[in-house]
């Protein structure tokens, strides 16, 4: 191998090729590609009796890019470390210096950290570098650790309760108390009608509504339409005018949870695609022939924007808005939290100079949309507050009072930059004693609606509310309860399902200090503590540790009983006789014979007997069942009687006339597939129905979604209809 003068190691390949660019011939950069060491998966991996010492190894697949480091390490002259800025980072930093000094003790190895990926940054960071942050390094081990312990002794004992394949986690466990004890207050809610009376005013040609004043909700129909009889006819006298100017003062430009926030309620992204995205404008995208990178670190607490980038925002918006839109002053906003770290800033662009539209037809419309949203906000956090008149209006008829609001925008200021225009209503102008012509009254019924179901955006202000992760745990926590099918997402909602409420009435009773919110949240003060030197990992772990401990020696003694409980039924199964139980499978729960695996009949809970279908075998009734490729029918004397059939959908294939049944890829996700496969490969993503096309007679249609509606296509002439018009021929 040549001598290379200098070796730089990142995590990403893509971070490298940018980084690359702007250090040229000098420097070979190369990429650990995330993570090289952890602990084992198939193992505990950590000592509680000598300390909680984790028995770290080369992660498999990474023993290449180990070689591949340490030959490169050997050769170079001076070996830098540039992981992200964080805990995860330093861990990084750490394992790699440690597979380096394996082959060459001596080897000086230096910490660059990079907060923005611009050659101006890259290049300083080089001529600064520092040591590695032992104490980060500790509070990432110490996190790593509190997870396996939780994890690994936990999830077993929940497997012999369920089935195999759950999990609990640290974190992740009390997510899904939120959104389980969010459904609880849902279900206990009573709705309570109640009533409002409107008014629609006229004053100087202009109409307004007003609202009856009351001391409590209305809940008396016949109260309210008592009310409404005594007032038409009668004049409004205005008591009370008044007007306010309001300073609306901008949002604070983005930090991680605030980012996830936006970008789920107005781009649709889920948390997960938001940081995935967020990472590609870090680490340098393709800008006019040039690897540039976008924006600054994004897994970050602070909302904090450096003076240089300031001065260059507050040029941007004089050069490209106007100069009424700076404030005098650069704005500061306050950080809530106190663990900030001073070199953290907030996600901004690293070249405010670069506009969305300056890019838009460079990159791709995901990255495109988050950049939007983050350089508007930056740019917004430095200009001036928009300008609001806000009027009130008492109004009173008869003996009743009425009150009317109205705002209008004096002056728009940041509004300006994001593109925000206010749908306000004003009120006209008036003054105490001006008679008001009352032209209509109306009665609106409404209910009391109960506490809204968490959305991926409320969850994550609600974790941050109370403490509970760090940046970095938000889409990794809500991806794992997607996964183990905790929960399921309703339009925006997040719904637990039947597992995982389960799960949450086995859990949280049984560990009500280790997965209680507040404890959750002093644990991440105590790990904050950590990367500070104010605490030790061990005492952490000890403190933790203990309290666990006693938790989960009751969970354990209580097994047996709670998986009897959950399992008990009064039926028999009809080839042994044995009581039947409750079994829960990945696809949900199903009846077994208590003998298995001495008798192995089993059957779904709910049993849909399939009409008109004959087992081919016996004769007898056939049953849906779920299965790893889709569903399908099995005899309902299976597995006595061995018959079974594909789910059709009453279609005949067009190419060959074979069934179109149901199946299921390794995904997960359902198509629809020629019975004759391999000789006949037929497929559609689309459910067809049994439909004739009105149009060209094509012998199905399929199920065609817009939006919310559900229409029906025809995959040879492409007409679309609606149900109705399909019903009125």
């Amino acid at each position: 191998m040549s001598k290379i003068k200098k070796l730089l190691v990142v995590e990403s390949p893509t971070k490298a090729k940018t980084i690359k660019g702007y250090l040229g011939k000098d420097f070979d950069v190369v990429a650990s590609k995330g993570h090289i060491k952890d602990l084992p998966e198939n193992k505990f991996g950590v000592s509680i009796k000598q300390g909680f010492k984790p028995y770290y190894i080369i992660l498999p697949g990474k023993k290449k890019v180990v070689q591949e480091i340490q030959q490169k390490a050997k050769v170079s002259q001076e070996v830098f470390i540039g992981s992200d800025p964080d805990r995860e980072g330093e861990a990084i930093a750490q394992h790699v210096k440690e597979v380096i000094n394996k082959t060459d003790r001596k080897k000086n190895v230096k910490r660059v950290l990079f907060f923005e990926i611009t050659k101006e940054e890259v290049k300083n960071a080089i001529n600064n570098p520092q040591e590695i942050d032992i104490n980060k390094v500790n509070a990432q081990q110490a996190r790593r650790i509190l997870d396996r312990i939780v994890g690994y002794m936990v999830s077993p004992v929940l497997w012999r309760i369920l089935r195999k394949g759950l999990s609990a986690g640290r974190v992740q466990t009390v997510a899904l108390r939120l959104i389980c004890e969010r459904e609880k207050e849902r279900e206990r809610f009573k709705p309570e009608t109640y009533f409002l009376i409107k008014a629609l005013f006229e004053k100087d040609g202009q109409k307004f509504e007003a609202l009856l004043k009351t001391k409590g909700k209305l809940k008396d129909k016949t109260i309210v339409e008592d009310i409404k009889s005594k007032l038409p006819g009668l004049t409004g006298i205005v008591e009370t005018f008044k007007k306010d100017k309001k300073f609306i003062t901008p949002y604070p430009p983005y930090k991680t949870s605030t980012l996830q926030q936006d970008a789920s309620q107005k781009l649709g992204f889920t948390p997960k695609r938001t940081m995935q995205l967020a990472q590609e404008l870090y680490e340098g995208v393709n800008i006019q022939g040039e690897r540039k990178g976008l924006i600054t670190y994004m897994r970050t607490d602070s909302v904090r924007i450096s003076e240089k980038a300031i001065n260059t925002i507050r040029k941007v918006i004089k050069d490209k808005f106007g100069s009424e839109l700076l404030p005098l002053k650069p704005r500061k906003f306050k950080e809530k939290k106190i663990q900030i770290q001073g070199a953290h800033e907030a996600i901004r662009p690293t070249y405010p100079t670069i506009t969305p539209s300056d890019i838009q037809n460079e990159i791709k419309k995901e990255l495109f949309k988050l950049y939007n949203l983050i350089w508007k906000r930056a740019l917004a956090s430095q200009a001036r507050s928009a300008e609001e008149e806000h009027s009130k209006a008492t109004i009173k008829v008869g003996q009743y009072i009425f009150e009317a609001q109205g705002k209008k925008v004096l002056f728009p200021g940041f509004y300006k930059i994001l593109d925000y225009s206010p749908n306000y209503k004003q009120l006209p102008e008036m003054k105490p004693g001006d008679q008001i012509k009352l032209i209509d009254l109306s009665i609106e019924e409404k209910q009391t609606e109960p506490p809204a179901r968490y959305t991926e955006a409320t969850l994550i202000k609600a974790l941050e509310a109370n403490g509970v992760g760090r940046p970095s745990t938000y889409a990794p926590t809500l991806s794992t309860l997607y996964q183990r099918k905790y929960i399921i997402k309703q339009k925006s909602s997040l719904v637990p399902t039947e597992l995982g409420m389960l799960v949450y009435e086995i859990l949280i009773p049984r560990f009500k200090e280790i997965f209680d919110v507040e404890f959750t949240a002093r644990m991440e003060e105590m790990l904050d503590k950590v990367e500070n030197g104010e605490m030790t990992k061990e005492e952490l772990l000890e403190q933790f540790y203990s309290r666990f401990k006693i938790e989960l020696d009751n969970f354990v003694r209580e097994s047996k009983s709670i998986k009897k409980e959950l399992e008990v039924t009064e039926e028999n199964c009809p080839i042994c006789g044995a009581p039947l139980v409750i079994r829960w499978s990945k696809y949900g729960k199903f009846l077994a014979c208590s003998k298995y695996p001495e008798c192995k009949y089993t059957r779904p809970l709910e049993m849909e007997v399939a009409e008109g279908i004959k087992c081919p075998v016996c004769g007898k009734d056939m049953i849906l069942r779920e299965g790893r490729t889709g569903r399908f029918y099995t005899c309902i004397d299976y597995p006595r009687c061995p018959g079974t059939l594909p789910y059709t959908t009453g279609v005949k294939c067009p190419e060959c006339g074979g069934d179109l049944i149901e199946r299921k890829n390794k995904r997960g996700q359902i198509f629809y597939a020629c019975s004759n496969y391999p000789k006949c490969k037929f497929t559609l993503s689309n459910k067809p129905v049994p439909i004739k096309c009105p149009k060209c007679g094509f012998n199905f249609l399929v199920v065609h979604k817009k939006g919310r509606k559900e229409l029906y296509k025809c995959i040879k002439c492409n007409s679309i209809f609606t149900k109705e018009e399909l019903e009125n021929g």
